[in-house]
């Protein structure tokens, strides 16, 4: 390293580096990533419910063996009933989860912060959905006066609106309830843990078994807190005549979504994952709330989509990451095997080309070690986001199906692309391209790193 390098690289560790570290360690950022990871047990098979769907369903009609659908029917409604109840209430799985982990910062019962959290939730989604359909009138007739005294059922102009009330509603307990789940979340679990750690709390004799003892102690600080959350509902209702998360959704996710949507955000997150991983910081737990909080909820809503035969909403998911990005260490290996006269580094590749098919690539950071490797700098931040610029504008071009699939962290590259996208045959080029690509970008430094490094 030269002088100028030596000094930026100095400059990054000490100003950059603890800031971003107090970012990833924030008690309540790591409280809504674990949220996240809290719910993908249900998730996930919630996801393989529908990709196996496609393998039964979407797979053979496009090469015209509907007959194999015929057959696996039966197995096809399990799947759709996995998915709902799973996929389909996400924000219900995440609030309880969100509770329980608010809970732990405070120290206090879980189980019962989840609990208010969930109950406060429903509270400020509302009870009744609401369905618009057109109506032809041929015959004139005034369709205003047709449904009079019907209950939950108003025609304006050619419209019928049909309410049905008394139930969830579908729309807000999906990734469409997600930011709502992480606002009323906090709320009402940090009121919550706060009241009982102030000891807010029924007092029960020594004697009364814990079991029975924790529950009547939350009594008040869950009355409390479910109070202040229904009150806010009534009174917003009343104000706006909308509910908490149509508001919600309209000013915040709905913008924020589309923000994340946009080209520099996407190579921003891609550049900025693989900067914390050169220092040696977990960039994806850094990243976490907006990988999961906002890119998260895109893939469910394109998962979502999927399952109904729409239009998929979002270009760029979570998953996309791990599609078509992440597997660039691979592209770093394969360089090493082509032009790598380093000892030190081909041993390394042939212990981590195995982990590293399955996207496991700390034997390779940590063992080359590309962390605080300077040779390797530059390919480390630059491979990542031409992969991911690539990776976008061919999914924005319609070159590539969006990915709407929720696939596992360990499929190897190319699976992952071809899986995540529901088996789009053209997701296996783009992939292969942009293995290429890292290939090339690494090979000039892996040369480089033949001539002597601190790293030998």
């Amino acid at each position: 390293m030269n002088v100028m390098s030596e000094k930026i690289m100095n400059t990054i560790q000490n100003k950059v580096l603890p800031i971003a570290t107090k970012i990833g360690n924030q008690r309540f950022l790591v409280a809504l990533r674990d949220s996240f990871m809290g719910t993908m047990p249900v998730v996930m098979t919630g996801s393989i419910a529908i990709l196996l769907n496609a393998f039964l369903v979407d797979l053979p009609a496009q090469f015209g063996y509907e007959n194999i659908t015929d057959y696996f029917q039966w197995i096809v409604d399990i799947n759709n009933l996995i998915s709902k109840g799973s996929i389909s209430i996400v924000a219900l799985l995440f609030i309880y989860c969100l509770g329980v982990n608010i809970a732990k910062i405070y120290k206090t019962d879980t189980v019962s912060s989840g609990l208010v959290a969930l109950s406060s939730f429903i509270i400020s989604i509302g009870n009744s959905m609401t369905s618009t359909y057109s109506l032809s009138n041929n015959n004139n007739i005034d369709l205003t006066t047709l449904f009079t005294g019907v209950e939950g059922i108003k025609v304006t102009g050619s419209s019928l609106n049909v309410t049905i009330s008394g139930l969830l509603p579908g729309t807000q307990i999906n990734s469409n309830g997600y930011f709502t789940a992480i606002i009323i979340g906090f709320l009402s679990s940090i009121i919550f843990c706060k009241l009982m750690n102030k000891n807010w709390t029924i007092k029960l004799p020594d004697t009364v078994p814990p079991a029975i003892a924790k529950p009547f102690m939350s009594i008040i600080p869950g009355a409390v807190s479910i109070y202040i959350v229904a009150v806010l509902t009534f009174l917003l209702n009343k104000t706006t005549g909308k509910i908490l998360t149509d508001v919600i959704y309209t000013i915040l996710q709905r913008p924020l979504l589309g923000l994340s949507q946009s080209f520099f955000v996407v190579i921003l997150v891609a550049f900025l994952v693989q900067f914390f991983w050169f220092f040696g910081i977990h960039g994806g737990n850094v990243m976490a709330p907006i990988m999961e909080g906002v890119f998260g909820v895109a893939l469910l809503a394109n998962l979502e989509a999927y399952q109904k035969h729409e239009a998929i909403p979002y270009v760029w998911t979570s998953v996309s990451y791990g599609s078509f990005v992440w597997y660039a260490t691979l592209g770093l290996l394969i360089a090493i095997f082509l032009v790598s006269k380093n000892s030190h580094y081909k041993e390394v590749a042939k212990l981590g080309i195995v982990p590293c098919l399955f996207n496991i690539g700390e034997p390779v950071m940590y063992g080359l070690p590309t962390v605080l490797n300077p040779i390797l700098f530059i390919p480390k931040i630059l491979c990542p986001v031409i992969m991911a610029g690539l990776a976008y504008l061919a999914t924005d071009l319609g070159l590539v199906s969006p990915v709407t699939q929720n696939v596992t962290w360990v499929m190897p590259p190319i699976l992952y692309g071809f899986f995540s996208t529901g088996f789009d045959w053209r997701s296996i080029i783009l992939s292969i391209i942009n293995l290429i690509l890292a290939t090339l970008i690494y090979l000039p430094f892996v040369k480089m790193a033949n001539n002597g490094t601190i790293y030998n």
